[in-house]
């Protein structure tokens, strides 16, 4: 194993247990061992999926400003579908009409499909069924938020990240 595997794997490590830290906030020597262990077996399973690059883009000023945009424009999309299937759960007719639809992005950072992929999932009334390569495959409550997702402008700011790298 190279020497920036090891990095990544090491520095993924301690995030994760950073993590289970804050989660269990207990320093209890068995909260510890049982995380640092869990920590040791997610990282050794996805050794094969971690992302390593032998050089890293530096991160600018621009690339965070960009980021945070993106979170905070999905908070803001996540509050108006959760408000937006309230509406239609406590409606007595419940106007739903479920739509599969298949799109394909631009993306072409397979991070950033993910990202796009979890995003689609996170939001009230989609989820997001396959990613294979370019397309996705979504289920929508409505055919209006199917149509939503194709041109969702939070696939253009990933794009826009994505230009950053």
């Amino acid at each position: 194993m190279d020497a920036g595997r090891l990095r990544t794997q090491i520095g993924t490590t301690v995030i994760l247990f950073a993590f289970w830290l804050m989660i269990t906030w207990s320093l209890h020597y068995q909260q510890v061992i049982a995380g640092l262990i869990c920590c040791l077996i997610v990282v050794w399973f996805c050794r094969d999926i971690l992302i390593f690059r032998e050089e890293r883009p530096a991160i600018t000023i621009s690339t965070i400003i960009k980021v945070i945009k993106f979170v905070v424009l999905h908070f803001i999309a996540v509050v108006e579908a959760n408000i937006q299937v309230a509406k239609i759960v406590l409606s007595p007719k419940m106007p739903i009409s479920p739509t599969v639809i298949e799109f394909k992005t631009q993306l072409k950072n397979d991070l950033c499909k993910v990202i796009l992929a979890n995003a689609i999932t996170l939001t009230p009334g989609t989820l997001t069924i396959d990613l294979e390569d370019d397309v996705y495959l979504v289920h929508a409550l409505t055919k209006q938020n199917a149509l939503d997702v194709v041109d969702w402008d939070l696939a253009v700011k990933l794009m826009d990240i994505e230009g950053e790298e």
